[in-house]
């Protein structure tokens, strides 16, 4: 075995140089660390590239194993949580859900307890295409990205208030809160706005603030057509303009159609021999009004 040899607590002699050893074969693999050495049947020791795609620089972990199985499951939750906090939305599944009346899998009695909720997962996967096809999102653009996962999350967040809104006790959107005590030690209460209704309104705000970034609202996209001189087809005032474009295209050509007429009538002579000479008016005249 070529290169310097060390030793690990708990661990096989491993060489300094990872690279002459030989890779890896799954079905002979008994155990993995993930420092990216796997021992197989014999004995030997392998490598593997369960976790090369994080590329960083590992503490050491050769002293603890896991099995091929267990490595491919901590491989997946590596590879979810890249694309970042949004990987952590979703619920755990539990019995004491406060939706779980409500939950399909709950009712069937297949609801993964202990898990990732199954419903909001999909419900963040979905929301999340769709603001990328909302808004044309390079995948590449780590900013963008960012903003479209967080416009995904507040959607979650208000699909769960909207659920305890729906609940019966809540449909008067008013919520009793203690203010303090009487000198008798009795509660003072008085009746509040819903504090899941006012969260919503929260999320609301944060929810446009992000689409204007994002250039999404028609108030932004108006702007920035204003700026580049573009105007919608469908937008008020260009059709107007283009109404009175026309208008006066066809006065213009009604006129020239009345000149045609006049020289085949022969009257146009008339007017070209004997031009009128304008009426001198007075500014009484334009006082009074006269059209004379």
């Amino acid at each position: 075995m070529s290169g310097k040899v060390i030793k690990n607590a708990g661990d096989p002699l491993i060489p300094e140089e990872k690279i002459h050893l030989p890779v890896m074969k799954e079905k002979e693999t008994t155990s993995l660390t993930l420092s990216g050495i796997a021992n197989n049947i014999r004995g030997e020791l392998t490598r593997h590239k369960y976790f090369e795609f994080l590329d960083i620089d590992f503490d050491d972990y050769s002293d603890i194993e896991y099995t091929v199985e267990e490595g491919k499951r901590i491989a997946q939750h590596l590879r979810k949580m890249k694309t970042g906090h949004t990987a952590m939305v979703p619920m755990t599944c539990s019995p004491k859900c406060p939706f779980r009346l409500r939950c399909v899998l709950f009712q069937m009695d297949k609801a993964p307890f202990g898990r990732a909720c199954p419903i909001e997962t999909n419900l963040i996967k979905e929301w999340t295409m769709n603001y990328f096809n909302d808004y044309e999102v390079d995948p590449n653009n780590f900013t963008e990205v960012g903003i479209i996962n967080e416009l995904a999350e507040i959607e979650v967040y208000l699909w769960r208030l909207s659920q305890t809104l729906a609940k019966p006790e809540n449909a008067e959107l008013i919520e009793e809160n203690v203010v303090g005590f009487s000198p008798d030690g009795q509660p003072l209460t008085t009746k509040q706005l819903s504090s899941a209704l006012a969260a919503k309104e929260s999320l609301y705000n944060r929810r446009s603030k992000l689409i204007k970034l994002m250039v999404g609202d028609r108030q932004e996209k108006y702007k920035r057509e204003a700026a580049l001189k573009v105007r919608d087809d469908n937008d008020p005032s260009s059709s107007m303009a283009d109404l009175k474009s026309r208008i006066q295209k066809l006065s213009r050509d009604l006129d020239k159609q009345q000149i045609r007429l006049k020289e085949e009538s022969g009257d146009i002579i008339d007017v070209i021999a004997e031009p009128v000479k304008p009426k001198s008016i007075s500014a009484e005249d334009i006082i009074n009004g006269s059209d004379e």
